[in-house]
């Protein structure tokens, strides 16, 4: 990476990029990562991060209402989650 940072956080990365550029967000996450560098992405498209993810924290109206680690949950029972709450899965 060509910045020393232990934290990236990107808010709506994926918002009105073509796939290619979709991908090219996603290879930018895993390879940070790689190298040991913590990110937050903050999305309402659960299908742009849930492969990259390793941790789902979900927020309604600015307040945590739920923290899952991938392994605790689905892309299927995050939607549910955000369809029926509201919410905005970070």
């Amino acid at each position: 990476m060509y910045f020393k940072a232990s934290l990236v956080i990107l808010d709506e990365p994926t918002t009105a990029l073509a796939v290619s550029g979709v991908q090219k967000v996603l290879n930018f996450i895993t390879r940070l990562k790689s190298a040991g560098m913590a990110s937050i992405f903050v999305t309402h498209n659960l299908h742009h991060v849930y492969s990259v993810a390793d941790r789902f924290v979900v927020l309604s109206r600015g307040e945590k209402v739920a923290d899952f680690k991938k392994e605790e949950t689905s892309i299927e029972g995050l939607i549910e989650l955000q369809l029926r709450k509201g919410v905005t899965v970070t």
